[in-house]
């Protein structure tokens, strides 16, 4: 047994000693090991091969001859004179807009005016057709009683929903009863619009929805659709539009307000329930011009968002969904102390007001209360009288008699408004009664209409004719203004009688830049007058769960443009050139508000394929204001190659060839969201349809199917005598500057009906973009054809050249490709398929994933490569394409940009490229680095054992590695500690990519620590609440002999509330000095109240989790930083002096033994790859790096630095400001509440019953 144990340890040390033998020998002989010649050599030829046989299969050296061949021009385009030109062309088309909508005003305005009382009768009410009862028929296919027949056909361009062209719809929110009255009536004079509403769609064809949003409730849309639509899984109730932006912000002038909630212990949990969702419905009706602020009161003042404390923030939707989360978290507590509300409130809207700062225009406080003993005059006098620069709007919760008078009075007194709110339904419907208030002084003037631009927000269905449209929701603003009651009544009222308005989808806003004019990489972009954007490439707003198409209610995005140019912030050491990067996008953001004309260039962070790669780009940027809008246009060029562009146009008209002739097959395709050339009306393209005897069914919309079938069609008429080329679009027609008097009514919709409209000529053509298509098509046209080459190819002028070519096509046969293709700065799109795709196989073809083709990651990438190495392809295979089931599924794409010149200047023509199976280029790849190419031979190659070998794109992922796993794989999650390495060494430069428009849980709420509120068992809640009202009741109604029980032990209402007195110290703190606001000392004393404290626990530091990131369901989602490393590889770094020699690498001391592991890297020549060879003798251990997006650690939302840091942004107030007008004060109406109809049920019955019985015990 002990000769056995000793054998065991013989053979253990003599296995430590070949293991220490192989380690140390390994330390001494890797260096040499590593064939770095032979890496350099596998590098070369396989990038040449690569090369050689991508230039001769693209046939891109013939292309271009092509081009050189005809009359070709490389034009300078100087950006401030195409600025001009397009920004003059949005103007255009957003007057059409906007008059539009002044005419529907004006109209509106004039019906109701017109309106006779005798009009008003039951039968003409009926008239109308109410969405909820649009043909809808019974079983036996009769129409169901109080329905009513419409005629409907498809339109594209009304999100594809079945509409009437001659008639509007009704369409109601809950709670709002088309037989009341003032609805009845605003139903018969709104019925006139109808005639307009199609007249105006006439006029101008682009036209969305037009609709009349009445003050009394019910939305009357243009076209007439059914509602719910088809496929909707809403209700036939849609969201109450009186809360929407559109809406509110037409009808009433921007405005600070303070929101004060009471959070006493009076308040039980579910009357504050209740008067937190009046508080939350109010900050739903705010908008980016308007400044807020909510604090709680009880026995002391709160501001439960602790960031936003003594200030008043924009209501950006962020800030508003800041502060809902914390009012979530707030305790009821102490008594209420009123007083010190008031005086906190009153204190804050001065100071802003006096200091130049928010908005600077209306001013109001939102007091939500459950009760109160006074009306608090003396506060309110000693800081609101006698001018009143602040409305008081009171909300009653509950039904508290008591106070309800107080409240009132308090409403009325300070020009505001009084509501009594006892459900939800209240707390929703009637919050919108304060922006009726607040419109009443511009009512009064009857002289301003000021026009509303909304944010924007994901509406319906795409109406463009892309394939894809019908999948794709569209971004829509929705341009608006409000409409007065000019009737004179018996007693003084400034009565809204609602607001018209028109939605304009962005992608027609957009057509109005032809991307053409732009280039490869160049795009616009619009921000308001708060720097938000109204478009850009790179804008993702949030999901809406569909509440749109369910609800019509629109979800606003409200992004800044400094959350969307990311500048360069990572230049080496050179932090001057960080921060002139930084400062030059916050010059452009302040003289785009302005707004002013210029231009400025900086460098910039480009992200693509969804935030995994990432470039730099210099851009020069162009902007200047769009007249007579709230917006600005900017159009960003590339420094290097934005600056020029091709001009080769093939004039139609005169040319001896059919030019259809070019774009035969179904191998082609054009961009679907390019205007080519389009009808300028469905009655235009009707009428050509007619004179060619084209049949049209009456339940579709005449349309093309496809793009491509729509440029055929005007191809073919431009071929016809008489063909006019129609490039100029019609000039909206200017108005009178007195459109708006009240003593011109009528006098704009008579104005524009003697103008001219868009509707002037049939069509449209873009003739430098479709001549430049048919160039492109006659440039691109038969290039697969089986030949050896052009005669104007200069490679297969010479025999030998010829065969040469065809020994080296033998030679490349191993490369099995599946699709060729090229894709022009027209838009043009062709390919060819060299392999037949399987009937049944799930995956897209091609053209279906790459019809934009201007848009995708191989284009833009392609052109940009040009710049770092003409002579290269980019490569790029599938994200984690190495799981694939069959190992010749995964496709390579390699891409090439086209520059063509012209007397010393170049300019992108287009890009062409293939895709063949990754399998074969992979053998490929084994077979070059499987041998030596040296003449004295090598110790190891890829094939052996001792050495990983990996192609990487220049963005660190796995194009080819010996396991087929790892292809399509970020190298770090491989092996991370060589990509540290290959980070310090310079070869790939880690980039820090900030992502503001992340979308987190937000069930990560950072309120949530804070505490919630108290609350009881609701069964139990409720029972006792109304268990004590019944007891009240009963004993109020008991003889004496019943009600004289002992009553030490309770208070009442009617006993006298005492208050604190206040006292006043210096612990308040200062103003926030960004402000500058001059501060009197008298004011500084009111904000030195002890009964002012911030006890709100302030939101938890977030900690980001690991693993990958999953996408909340809408409903549970929040906007939040993100951030993550990518990678970009530094070219320059190998290739030194001209030289592609290898780059040595060694990681040292990564064991315990002491062994090193080198790797060689070299440059793929005619490529963005590289070739990283790793010796693996020495066993390293290996972090993973990893490039998935994390949420930034710290403190989140509103109280970010960032977010703090973006508050103090200029903006641009509104032109308008409409708050005052002297005899306002002789308006009387100022409050209503609800009567007992609105009591719940089961309360009344209870008391009935307690009654009863307290009647029998008295009598008995």
């Amino acid at each position: 047994m002990e000769r056995k144990h000793f054998n065991c340890f013989l053979a253990l040390l003599l296995g430590i000693f070949i293991f220490k033998m192989h380690i140390f020998g390994a330390v001494g002989e890797q260096d040499e090991d590593i064939p770095h010649n032979e890496v350099r050599n596998w590098a070369l030829k396989f990038g040449v091969d690569l090369w050689e046989f991508g230039r001769q299969f693209t046939k891109m050296n013939e292309i271009k001859s092509r081009f050189k061949d005809n009359d070709i021009e490389v034009k300078r385009k100087d950006g401030i004179i195409l600025l001009r030109e397009l920004a003059a062309e949005v103007k255009n088309f957003m007057d059409f807009k906007r008059n539009a909508v002044m005419r529907l005003m004006d109209s509106a305005e004039q019906a109701a005016l017109s309106e006779l009382e005798s009009q008003g009768s039951s039968a003409l009410a009926q008239q109308h057709y109410d969405a909820r009862r649009i043909n809808e028929y019974n079983a036996d296919g009769k129409l169901a009683d109080g329905a009513r027949h419409m005629d409907i056909r498809f339109m594209r361009r009304f999100e594809r929903l079945p509409v009437n062209l001659s008639l509007s719809s009704i369409l109601v929110p809950h709670g709002v009863d088309l037989d009341e009255t003032d609805v009845k009536s605003a139903l018969q004079w709104s019925a006139h619009l109808d005639p307009l509403f199609q007249n105006n769609l006439e006029r101008d064809p682009a036209l969305s929805w037009q609709y009349f949003g009445s003050s009394s409730g019910f939305l009357r849309r243009f076209p007439g659709t059914a509602w719910p639509p088809e496929g909707s899984k809403g209700s036939k109730q849609i969201h109450d539009f009186r809360t929407h932006n559109w809406f509110v912000q037409a009808a009433s002038s921007p405005k600070d307000i303070m929101i004060l909630l009471d959070a006493s212990s009076s308040m039980s949990e579910k009357s504050f329930d209740l008067a937190a969702a009046t508080a939350f419905n109010i900050l739903d009706t705010l908008g980016e011009d308007d400044y807020v602020n909510l604090i709680t009161f009880s026995e002391v003042v709160k501001t439960p968002v602790p960031c936003f404390k003594e200030r008043m923030v924009r209501a950006t939707p962020d800030n508003v969904q800041e502060i809902k989360s914390a009012v979530k978290a707030i305790k009821l507590e102490d008594t209420a102390n009123f007083t010190a509300g008031l005086e906190y409130a009153f204190s804050l809207l001065h100071k802003y007001n006096q200091s130049g700062a928010g908005s600077q225009c209306n001013q109001a406080i939102m007091l939500i209360t459950g009760s109160t003993s006074e009306s608090h005059k003396d506060i309110i006098k000693q800081y609101n009288w006698p001018h009143m620069p602040v409305r008081i709007f009171t909300y009653l919760i509950g039904s508290d008699s008591g106070s309800r008078s107080n409240l009132h009075e308090m409403a009325c007194s300070n020009k505001g408004f009084f509501v009594q709110i006892n459900d939800f339904e209240e707390a929703r419907r009637k919050v919108i009664d304060y922006a009726l208030v607040m419109a009443r002084p511009m009512i009064m003037y009857q002289a301003d209409h000021p026009v509303h631009w909304s944010p924007v927000f994901v509406a319906g269905k795409s109406g463009g004719l892309g394939r894809d449209s019908e999948y794709q929701r569209r971004l829509v603003t929705t341009v608006s203004t409000p409409v007065f009651d000019r009737r004179n009544h018996s007693v003084r009222v400034a009565n809204l009688l609602g607001v018209v308005g028109t939605d304009v989808p962005i992608e027609e806003i957009r057509k109005m830049i032809p991307q053409h004019k732009l280039g490869p990489n160049g795009y616009s972009f619009i921000v308001d007058n708060n720097g938000r954007v109204l478009y850009h490439p790179d804008l993702r707003p949030l999901s809406d769960g569909n509440q749109y198409i369910d609800q019509l209610r629109p979800k606003y995005a409200s992004v800044d443009i400094t959350e969307l140019e990311l500048p360069e912030t990572e230049i080496g050491n050179d932090h001057e050139v960080v921060e002139m990067n930084k400062n030059l996008l916050n010059e452009m953001r302040g003289d785009m508000i302005r707004p002013k004309e210029g231009e400025t260039e900086f460098t910039v962070l480009n992200h693509y394929d969804e935030a995994k790669r990432v470039s730099t780009r210099t851009h020069r940027y162009f902007y200047g204001p769009i007249e007579d809008t709230p917006f600005t246009l900017a159009i960003v060029l590339p420094e290097k190659y934005g600056s020029h562009e091709l001009v080769s146009q093939q004039e139609i008209r005169h040319s001896r060839s059919n030019v259809t002739e070019y774009f035969k097959g179904d191998n082609w395709r054009v961009h679907p969201d390019w205007v080519y050339c389009e009808y300028n009306s469905v009655s235009d393209l009707e009428k050509e349809r007619e004179s060619s005897g084209e049949y049209t069914s009456r339940d579709q919309e005449p349309s093309f199917g496809s793009p491509e079938e729509q440029v055929l069609h005007f191809l073919a008429r431009a071929g016809r005598p008489g063909w006019k080329w129609m490039s100029v679009r019609p000039k909206s027609p200017q108005p009178h500057h007195n459109m708006h008097g009240g003593s011109q009514s009528g006098h704009f919709a008579q104005h524009l009906n003697v103008q001219g409209s868009r509707k002037a000529e049939p069509y449209f053509c873009d003739r430098t973009l479709i001549q430049s298509l048919v160039r492109d098509a006659m440039v691109t046209d038969g290039l697969d054809r089986n030949s050896t080459g052009s005669s104007n190819g200069k490679e297969d002028k010479h025999p030998i050249a010829t065969l040469m070519a065809i020994l080296k096509r033998q030679g490349y046969q191993k490369f099995v490709v599946a699709t060729s293709f090229v894709a022009t700065r027209s838009g043009l799109l062709r390919w060819i398929d060299h392999i037949k795709r399987p009937e049944d196989t799930p995956e897209p073809h091609f053209s279906e994933e790459n019809v934009r083709a201007m848009d995708t990651s191989w284009y833009k990438r392609a052109v940009d490569q040009h710049t770092v190495e003409p002579d290269s392809f980019v490569y790029s295979v599938p994200f984690g394409s190495g799981y694939a089931i069959k190992s010749n599924a995964t496709l390579v794409t390699a891409s090439h940009a086209i520059f063509v010149e012209h007397r010393g200047h170049k300019a992108p023509a287009g890009v062409v490229g293939l895709q063949f199976q990754h399998d074969s280029l992979a053998k490929h790849f084994i077979n070059i680095t499987s041998a030596c190419t040296g003449m004295t031979g090598c110790k190891r190659t890829c094939a052996s054992d001792n050495l990983d070998c990996y192609v990487l794109d220049n963005s660190g992922f796995v194009i080819i590695s010996e396991e087929m796993e790892h292809t399509g794989k970020f190298f770090g999650q491989i092996d991370g500690t060589i990509m540290d390495s290959l980070v310090q060494d310079r070869i790939y430069k880690r980039v820090t990519v900030n992502d503001y428009q992340g979308v987190c849980s937000d069930s990560d709420n950072p309120y949530t620590a804070a505490g919630g509120i108290l609350k009881p068992n609701r069964v139990g809640s409720w029972f006792f609440n109304h268990f004590v009202a019944l007891c009240a009741t009963w004993l109020s109604l008991m003889p004496a002999t019943l009600r004289a029980w002992p009553q030490d032990d309770y208070t009442y209402d009617g006993e006298e509330v005492v208050f604190v007195e206040n006292n006043y110290s210096d612990e308040y703190e200062p103003f926030d000095n960004d402000y500058n606001m001059p501060v009197d000392q008298e004011m500084d004393e009111f904000f030195t109240t002890a009964d002012v404290d911030y006890t709100t626990p302030p939101p938890k530091q977030h900690k980001p989790h690991s693993g990958p990131r999953y996408t909340p369901d809408p409903q549970n989602a929040r906007r939040c930083d993100l951030r993550t490393d990518l990678y970009m590889l530094q070219p320059e770094r190998l290739n030194q002096g001209g030289q592609n020699n290898p780059l040595k690498g060694k990681l040292t001391n990564c064991h315990v033994s002491g062994c090193e592991r080198p790797f060689s890297v070299q440059k793929i020549p005619h490529s963005n790859l590289i070739l990283l060879v790793v010796d693996t003798l020495c066993p390293c251990g290996s972090k993973q790096l990893d490039i998935e997006p994390m949420e930034e650690s710290g403190v989140v939302g509103a109280c970010s630095t960032r977010r703090q840091t973006q508050e103090q942004e200029s903006r641009r107030r509104p032109k308008k400001c409409i708050n005052y007008h002297p005899e306002e004060i002789e308006i009387q109406q100022c409050g209503r509440g609800s009567t007992l109809l609105h009591t719940s049920a089961s309360v009344i019955v209870a008391h009935i019953l307690m009654v009863t019985v307290t009647f029998v015990l008295a009598n008995a």
